[in-house]
């Protein structure tokens, strides 16, 4: 990654990256703790990184990532805001057995909106995406893993392809659901 937390515990960060070029603008590795604001835009790969690691996110803005927003494996995280515009593919990537609980998130023009594989858990409190081709989907992508799940109490999906997509080995499960 351009910049790279490793083997870290972190407290009330706050970064702002525009315009990077590496496979990763920021990438988290086996670090802990807690971002208070987070602003990434025009990143040639993914904006946001994060493997082995147990992170709690306050504020999150990306915008124009050539790859996914975020992807996540192997750990725990919160989300309690993000604002996440233009992902060329997932906004949210959540993999290989991770813990991953939204509480507020708005998505607009990516590719899929957020994606739950291998494994992985998803809970969202209150999603509003537009623009998108999948708004959730749930896989199994590696063999030695189990399916994907989706849990959520509200999402809003407009102006989207599919409003949820899975395999037979996942589940997406909506108490609220709005598609427009």
């Amino acid at each position: 990654g351009c910049l790279t937390f490793l083997n870290s515990t972190i407290y009330d960060l706050k970064l702002k990256k525009e315009n990077m070029e590496c496979e990763d603008s920021v990438n988290f590795i086996k670090t802990n703790g807690d971002v208070e604001e987070l602003k990434i835009k025009n990143s040639e790969y993914d904006g946001v990184d994060a493997d082995f690691s147990q992170i709690d996110f306050n504020n999150i803005d990306i915008s124009n990532s050539g790859n996914d927003c975020i992807d996540f494996s192997y750990g725990e995280y919160k989300i309690r805001y993000a604002d996440l515009n233009y992902c060329n593919d997932k906004a949210i990537s959540s993999g290989e057995k991770s813990l991953l609980n939204v509480d507020q998130i708005m998505i607009l023009n990516s590719n899929i909106g957020i994606a739950s594989k291998d494994s992985s858990k998803v809970f969202i409190e209150d999603a509003k995406m537009k623009n998108t081709n999948n708004c959730l989907t749930s896989y199994k992508k590696k063999q030695e893993f189990w399916g994907g799940y989706i849990f959520s109490n509200k999402v809003e999906c407009s102006n989207s392809f599919k409003f949820t997509d899975k395999d037979q080995y996942s589940e997406i499960i909506i108490n609220n659901s709005i598609k427009k």
